[in-house]
């Protein structure tokens, strides 16, 4: 009798270590439930705070970028030379741009009529017929970058020799086609919406932007 009282009190011994440990790992599963949905949450907002979308409207940062290519944008993040932005023209706030920054703040700047010198020493240019607007750019041999702008935005540029604090100098890829700092001025650090990242669709362009 009292062999089956011991047998008995150590079954019930393991059936009771057993579903504490059962009790034991479902509360594990549980906590680790949580924390995942936790850093779920973290992750949701951090995305909607951080990141934004962009659809690409029109052929100005072709090849690079094409007509509907649709984009994730990072707010906030500081541009750096050659980076691919976002922003909103002043005279069309509701609009947004992507063009990329060719001027950085502090970089040298050059007027010489309508002709624009950015960086380093000017060049030589043959003078410019009043009112011409020529929709190109060019880098000359020292680096220089070398582009026309019109004479509204040559008589705001007038007088400086660096690019101001918070501005910058942007041009679309595809120049011929492209409304950009040469008929817009220097874009404001306010006006810039963020730094294009990852083009998501269409699926078969799908990746990292540089």
């Amino acid at each position: 009798m009292i062999k089956k009282n011991v047998v008995k009190n150590n079954k019930e011994a393991n059936e009771y270590a057993l579903n504490k440990d059962t009790a034991f790992q479902k509360d594990k599963r549980s906590i680790v439930r949580g924390i995942y949905f936790f850093l779920f949450i973290c992750l949701c907002v951090l995305f909607f705070v951080k990141i934004a979308t962009h659809r690409v409207s029109g052929v100005s940062m072709m090849p690079t970028l094409e007509n509907k290519d649709y984009l994730f944008i990072i707010k906030g993040k500081k541009p750096s030379r050659y980076s691919l932005v976002t922003f909103a023209p002043k005279k069309h706030s509701a609009d947004s741009y992507v063009k990329r920054i060719l001027g950085l703040p502090g970089d040298r700047i050059w007027l010489d009529k309508n002709t624009v010198y950015l960086n380093h020493q000017m060049a030589q240019s043959n003078p410019t017929p009043e009112n011409e607007l020529q929709l190109s750019g060019s880098d000359l041999p020292d680096g220089t970058l070398k582009v026309r702008v019109t004479w509204e935005v040559a008589s705001k540029l007038q007088g400086l020799e660096k690019i101001p604090e918070g501005q910058y100098f942007v041009l679309g890829d595809n120049r011929n086609h492209s409304n950009d700092s040469r008929h817009l001025g220097l874009i404001d650090q306010k006006q810039i919406e963020g730094v294009v990242s990852f083009r998501y669709y269409p699926l078969n362009r799908i990746g990292l932007i540089d």
